[in-house]
């Protein structure tokens, strides 16, 4: 039996407790962003959330011992039907799937650009990108803690 039968199942059976409307082909509303009334098409488990549920899975599949060549939910079966349901649903509400575009521009960002924030000057007299962030998060403890140990200070 393919690997990821059993993971596809468990999707299919996902299904029936979805909250995400999606329009049958026969439907008047079936390619409608949004329609303006009722119909009798069944909600379904939106593509996002199956989407992200596998990704968890695979994850903690090869985190706890597992080898990616063996893992059920990365299953060449598995990709395709994550890829029809998101197709299907964007057929369904008339709206494409586009992928997210990555923000280059924030990624490269650490390296030597300067941040947007104020602090850029004090963090390159500190000695660097990393101290600034350093004391960002400092500062980000030092708040629950300072509060919790600003009674017995008094």
């Amino acid at each position: 039996m393919d690997p990821g039968a059993h993971v596809i199942e468990f999707l299919r059976y996902l299904d029936q407790f979805g909250k995400t409307k999606v329009h049958a082909s026969g439907c008047a509303f079936y390619g409608q962003p949004s329609p303006p009334g009722p119909c009798p098409c069944p909600l379904r488990q939106a593509w996002g959330s199956l989407d992200a549920l596998i990704g968890r899975l695979r994850a903690a599949y090869e985190e706890s011992g597992g080898t990616p060549e063996s893992n059920p939910f990365a299953a060449r079966a598995v990709r395709i039907y994550l890829r029809e349901v998101r197709d299907s649903q964007a057929k369904a509400r008339g709206i494409p799937y586009e992928k997210k575009k990555r923000k280059r521009s924030q990624a490269a960002q650490p390296a030597g650009v300067e941040p947007s924030g104020s602090t850029s000057a004090a963090a390159a007299a500190a000695g660097g990108g990393d101290a600034g962030s350093g004391g960002g998060a400092a500062a980000s403890t030092a708040q629950p803690g300072g509060s919790g140990t600003a009674p017995s200070a008094s």
